[in-house]
């Protein structure tokens, strides 16, 4: 998922002769570190939480209702 052109995921690697952004991870680079987008981290835990989480046999409307709340929660700042 894009939103305004933005990738779900950077990687920022950083070695002693420069700094370096890329979109796929370098198996090799033990200096990466990955940023995820805040909204697709949102959306992908979301999604768990409709399909797994709620083992309580709720029903659909419950559920959405938790994952609204949910989402809400995680947007705030």
């Amino acid at each position: 998922m894009k939103e305004n052109g933005a990738p779900e995921k950077l990687y920022l690697s950083r070695n002693i002769y420069s700094t370096y952004i890329y979109q796929v991870p370098d198996p090799d680079d033990d200096t990466a570190v990955e940023y995820v987008r805040k909204d697709a981290f949102i959306e992908k835990a979301a999604e768990y939480l409709m399909d797994y989480e709620f083992n309580d046999n709720p029903t659909i409307a419950d559920r959405r209702k938790r994952v609204d709340e949910f989402k809400k929660y995680m947007k705030e700042e």
